[in-house]
C-alpha cells in the first residue's frame, strides 16, 4: 500500500540513501548526512510545536510504497520573513516620446523582492522506478490534506517554483545564455546556495530592467516555461487554483504558481468522520483518506464506503493498519 506520512527520525538512513541515489537535479535537500539529519530534525521540532502561527517551520513527508521509502516532498512556512525572496518579474514598460508623438511597450525583466511571508511548496522527488499509478498525486496532494487540517500552521498564500525548462541534452538556455553571465558559479552550485538564501542575488545582478527583446530568441521563449518534466505537476496545481504569478526564477527561468490556501478544493473539501473498520463490505467510494493526528499524520488515496444517514466512513482493515485507525477513530476525508 502507497501511504504518505511525516518523516521520523528512524527514517533518516532511508531517507539518506534515497536523496544520494537521486541524481543531481535534486538541489533542494542536502546531501551530508549532518545537513539531511538537521533537515529530519527540523520538521520533527515543527510537528512538535504547540503554535497559533508559521514561523519558518518546516514539514518533510516521506512516501512509503509498501513499506519502502521511495518519495519526499515538503512544505516550508514564514518563506521571506527575515529577508526578501529575490525573483525576476516580468512585465511591461512603456516608452513615450513628445516631441515624436509615439509611445512603444516593451517587455521586461526587472529584479523582484517579495517581503510579505508566504509558505511554500519545495521538496518534491519520487523515484524514477516508482513514478507513475498516482503516487506522485499522492506524494504532491498529501501536504494540501495536512494544511486543511492545520491551516493556522500556515501563511495565507502558498507559492511553488516549478523548475524551469531545458532542453533533451538538460541545457537551461535561461541559465547559459543570460543568468550565468552575473555568477562565477556553475548551475547546480548556485541553484543549492540560492535554496539556503537567494539574498545574494542582489549583490551579482543589475537592478535595471533587462529588455525581453534584446535577449537571445532561445532565452525569450523559455522565460516562464516549465520543464517538460514539470508539466504534470503544473497541470495537477492549476486544477488546485494555482495560477502564475508573474515572478520569475533567476536562475532557470522557470514560473512561480501561487495559490490562497483558503481556496485550494483539497483544503475546503476535507472534513472529519468517525470511521468503522469492516471486511466484507461494497467500498463503492475511492479518494483521500487521512489520519489527522498531529502525531500521526498519514495519507492514503483508497477505496471507502460512507453511510451518510449515520455520518460514518467505512475503511478496510488494510487502509486502519496504514493510517494507524481503529473503529470509532476520526479520520478526514478529501
Amino acid at each position: 500500500m502507497k501511504c504518505v506520512r511525516l518523516v521520523k527520525s528512524s527514517d533518516l538512513k532511508n531517507v539518506e540513501y534515497l536523496i544520494n541515489n537521486s541524481g543531481s537535479g535534486m538541489t533542494t535537500m542536502p546531501k551530508t548526512s549532518q545537513e539531511i539529519k538537521k533537515r529530519v530534525i527540523w520538521s520533527e521540532k515543527s510537528q512538535k510545536k504547540n503554535i497559533k502561527k508559521p514561523n519558518q517551520d518546516s514539514y518533510l513527508f516521506v512516501l512509503e510504497d509498501n513499506g519502502r521509502i521511495v518519495g519526499l516532498s515538503a512544505i516550508y512556512t514564514s518563506v521571506s520573513l527575515k529577508k526578501p525572496s529575490v525573483f525576476f518579474k516580468k512585465s511591461t514598460s512603456q516608452l513615450e516620446s513628445k516631441s515624436l508623438n509615439f509611445t512603444k511597450d516593451l517587455d521586461v525583466l526587472s529584479l523582484h523582492l517579495f517581503k510579505q511571508p508566504y509558505s511554500e511548496l519545495g521538496t518534491l522527488f519520487l523515484k524514477p522506478a516508482f513514478r507513475g499509478k498516482g503516487r506522485g498525486t499522492l506524494l504532491s496532494f498529501a501536504r494540501f490534506i495536512f494544511m486543511s487540517a492545520y491551516p493556522e500552521r500556515f501563511d495565507s498564500k502558498i507559492f511553488v517554483e516549478i523548475r524551469g525548462f531545458k532542453n533533451a541534452k538538460g541545457v537551461s538556455y535561461f541559465w547559459d545564455s543570460f543568468s550565468k553571465t552575473f555568477f562565477n558559479l556553475d548551475f547546480f552550485k548556485a541553484d543549492e546556495i540560492s535554496y539556503i538564501d537567494n539574498h545574494f542575488i542582489m549583490e551579482s545582478i543589475p537592478k535595471y530592467p533587462f529588455i525581453i527583446e534584446h535577449m537571445p530568441k532561445k532565452v525569450q521563449r523559455v522565460i516562464g516555461k516549465p520543464h517538460p518534466n514539470a508539466m504534470p505537476a503544473y497541470s495537477l496545481l492549476t486544477k488546485q487554483k494555482f495560477r502564475p504569478n508573474g515572478l520569475i526564477d533567476v536562475l532557470d527561468g522557470g514560473p512561480c504558481l501561487e495559490a490562497k490556501i483558503k481556496d485550494i478544493p483539497l483544503v475546503r473539501s476535507a472534513k472529519l468522520y468517525p470511521i468503522v473498520v469492516r471486511r466484507n463490505i461494497n467500498f463503492d467510494r475511492y479518494g483521500f483518506i487521512a489520519n489527522p493526528s498531529i502525531d500521526a499524520f498519514a495519507v492514503v488515496k483508497e477505496n471507502y464506503a460512507f453511510d451518510t444517514n449515520k455520518k460514518k466512513l467505512f475503511i478496510s482493515a488494510k487502509v486502519a493498519k496504514a493510517l494507524n485507525l481503529r473503529s470509532g477513530s476520526l479520520a478526514q476525508v478529501n
